[in-house]
This record gives structure tokens, sequence and C-alpha cells, in this order.
């Protein structure tokens, strides 16, 4: 199975629509988004996306995620947005994921090192981290989408077979 992990997207309608693009072109069959979707109307961007990988879009709120009642409403329609707390925890094809926006570096060390999960998710730094822990699970940031701070917009796919990860740049 390819999950697609984007985070940070923070309105970018280029970016989104180029990642939203690729990841069709690859028939991507799940996306997760690690927060900071910023304004409700992302959802017109986003909307582009395959049938079947919307019947399996995941998001949980980011600290720049403001209107988060609107966001539910009008963004909701297409993603399954955390309903409490920040954090999705996921099963595809037996993978266990842990996906959130901010949590702190020791949690998700101690997420990793427990080998509850596969793969743990996360957003925030803008910063790509695709590390494998010797105990085989995946920790990944696929950095910003939206390619502000870096000037480098990014996502990642996960291969659930090979349980290795691509950065994919826009």
């Amino acid at each position: 199975m390819l999950i697609a992990i984007i985070s940070d997207t923070h309105d970018n309608q280029n970016n989104i629509l180029k990642a939203v693009s690729m990841m069709n072109e690859r028939n991507v069959e799940a996306l997760i988004h690690c927060g900071d979707f910023c304004s409700p109307f992302v959802r017109i961007w986003f909307d582009k996306l395959d049938n079947s990988i919307k019947q399996n879009f995941y998001g949980v709120f980011g600290n720049n995620d403001g209107d988060r009642v609107y966001l539910r409403q009008n963004l909701g329609k297409i993603c399954k947005l955390v309903e409490n707390g920040n954090e999705w925890i996921l099963d595809f094809e037996g993978k266990k994921v842990f996906s959130s926006h901010m949590p702190k570096q020791g949690v998700i060390q101690a997420l990793a090192l427990s080998g509850k999960f596969d793969y743990i998710f996360s957003g925030h730094t803008h910063a790509v981290v695709n590390e494998k822990y010797e105990n085989g699970i995946l920790v990944l940031n696929p950095g910003e989408a939206c390619g502000y701070l870096t000037g480098k917009g990014s996502f990642a796919i996960v291969d659930t077979k090979t349980d290795k990860a691509e950065i994919i740049y826009l």
C-alpha cells in the first residue's frame, strides 16, 4: 500500500495542487496530513484527489489551524479529522501508524522504542526527517509542503510492503 504523508501546507495553492497531482499519478491509496492545513478553503484543492485516496484521507490539526470548526465542516467532508486530542492511531494493512503535528522529540523516541508502531509521522518543524530505528520503526516528517521556510516544498510516500519512505520535492 502506498501512503502519502504531507504536512504544513499553509494554504500554498500551487504546492498543494502539485502534491495532489503527484499522489493521483502514483496511485497513492491513503493520505495523512500532519497538520497546519490553515484555512478551511484548502478543501477546494484537496478535493482534486482521486476518490480512492479521499476514502482514506486522515488529518490532525496543527498549531496554525485556527478555524477548526469550519475546517471540520468544510474539509471534514473529504478528510477524517481527528475527533479528540491531536493525534491519530491508525492501522493500514496491519501496519500501526501514529500521527501527530508536533510531538516532542522525547515522545517520538519513546514511541519508536516502544515497538508498538511501525510508523511515526509528524510535522511542525518544517524539516525533513526520514529515519529508521534499529528496531525497524520508521520515523518520518515529510517537511513543509508550503516551502515557505526552506524554499523546498515536500511530502512523502511510504510503501508498506518495503517499509521505505520516499521524500518528494515539489
